[in-house]
């Protein structure tokens, strides 16, 4: 893609006077600010929805990308080997600090303004039911049949890895987590209409502080989901790098509960979305997926550490159960 980048860019009615190879995509300058150009593998409608979308916001007053259509009018520039790309204008800043708790607040609250927004967007695209929207019940019953399947994989075998063995001394505890979500979500209702527009991938590589504000980049996955599924993806994130702090962890709750007030059903589902091992699946997904005849060190020191912070999860598990009772 680097090698082809000129040609490519030559299709947008831009004078770039510069290109560099960044994380998965190509980072190009004009007089105007600075571009992202991405490989896109999803529908034009899908795209056009995204460009309302972000229009929507920067009409709000909310630092948005902005996406760039070909000099032919269209969003998609497709080369002759049909890989399709798409460019937008971004912006210069650094990435949220997730050391700094006070910038993490910051941020949390930021979420929660922007699905303020979000929830006031009506799109005239047409694309909705082109965003994902995944019942929080379908992604927990599938995760859980893919440990169980691993753990058939894994038992079967003669000889046991280093990894395997670390998986099955952890499985029980942490499949008693994922069955414990399940008959929960059985127990649940979530009111109709509930699910709206989100990022669909809040991390601290998506927000960036500019000497304009904080800006939310990355709406490529945006979807319709509960919001919370946002707010238990940064939460996520950032208390894995903070060995679980429960302080950290309610003072995140209550930032973003101070913009955007969270119902008694949404404090549930952020439990059960914290509480189910998603971490734990995604190691051993990832392990089963590779079928290597080496296991990754990677992947062992992951799942070592998962289990050393195990006490503190539950911790702050505990506290943000008392939340909803």
């Amino acid at each position: 893609m680097y090698y082809r980048a000129e040609q490519i860019l030559s299709a947008y009615p831009k004078e770039f006077t510069g290109n560099m190879k960044g994380r998965g995509s190509i980072l190009c300058t004009d007089r105007d600010g600075i571009y992202l150009l991405k490989e896109y593998t999803g529908s034009v409608r899908r795209l056009e929805l995204l460009e309302e979308t972000l229009r929507y916001l920067k009409e709000q007053g909310f630092l948005a990308e902005e996406l760039v259509r070909t000099s032919e009018g269209t969003l998609l520039y497709t080369d002759i080997d049909g890989i399709s790309y798409f460019l937008r204008k971004t912006f210069q800043g650094r990435e949220c600090d997730t050391r700094n708790t006070e910038e993490i607040l910051c941020v949390t609250r930021h979420m929660a303004k922007l699905h303020c927004l979000l929830a006031g967007f009506r799109p005239a695209s047409g694309a909705q039911g082109e965003v994902l929207f995944t019942v929080p019940q379908s992604l927990a019953q599938k995760h859980t049949r893919e440990l169980k399947k691993v753990k058939n994989y894994v038992r079967a075998k003669k000889k046991k890895n280093e990894f395997e063995s670390e998986f099955l001394q952890g499985y029980e505890h942490y499949m008693e987590q994922a069955e414990k979500v399940l008959e929960m979500e059985k127990m649940q209702c979530v009111p109709e209409g509930s699910v709206q527009l989100c990022h669909g991938d809040f991390n601290q590589h998506n927000l960036l502080f500019t000497r304009d504000g904080l800006a939310v980049v990355g709406f490529e996955k945006i979807r319709y989901d509960l919001c919370v599924s946002d707010l238990t993806n940064f939460m996520r994130k950032i208390l894995e790098k903070h060995n679980w702090s429960s302080g950290l962890g309610m003072d995140m709750v209550m930032a973003y509960n101070s913009v955007r007030e969270l119902a008694p059903w949404e404090l549930c589902q952020l439990y059960l979305k914290l509480l189910y091992p998603e971490k734990f699946w995604k190691i051993v997904n990832h392990y089963y997926n590779a079928r290597k005849t080496w296991v990754s060190l990677r992947d062992i020191e992951k799942l070592t550490r998962l289990s050393e912070q195990e006490i503190k999860r539950e911790e702050f598990l505990s506290m943000l159960f008392y939340l909803i009772k």
